[in-house]
């Protein structure tokens, strides 16, 4: 009645994370919990939560969920890290996610670095990106 102020309903917000990949793309999955030791090959979009020591390789992509810790270089198409990397990358496309720590050299066609993400090594792109992106470069006029 009197004094009383009707509550206007406060805005809601849609905190859920963006999946990069969606899961039906992935095949092939490494749980947590669980060690492989050696050479990993996949054809098909992998997510690996759990500890692998060796060389990880791909045709398609690998995803290195947030509880998964990979000692070893990894080659695929694309690569996403939400966990712990050791080792070298060579790849289309490397995504280091918010929370992703990657120590190693990487050697790649695209790379995406969320805030909050870790990254310590170098960085070599290849050569001919390099040369598409001149094209884009604002001419210097003096």
């Amino acid at each position: 009645m009197f004094g009383q102020k009707s509550k206007e309903p406060e805005p809601t917000f849609n905190m859920k994370p963006e999946k990069s990949v969606s899961s039906n793309k992935i095949k092939t999955l490494l749980s947590e919990g669980c060690k492989f030791e050696g050479n990993f090959y996949s054809p098909e979009y992998t997510k690996i939560d759990g500890i692998v020591t060796g060389n990880l390789s791909g045709e398609s992509g690998l995803v290195i969920g947030q509880k998964g810790i990979i000692n070893g270089d990894i080659s695929s198409v694309e690569v996403i890290i939400e966990g712990n990397v050791k080792g070298n990358i060579h790849a289309h496309k490397l995504e280091i996610k918010k929370g992703g720590l990657l120590n190693g050299d990487v050697f790649i066609d695209y790379i995406v670095i969320d805030y909050g993400a870790i990254f310590n090594g170098t960085c070599k792109i290849n050569e001919n990106i390099q040369q598409e992106n001149k094209a884009f470069e604002v001419p210097d006029n003096n």
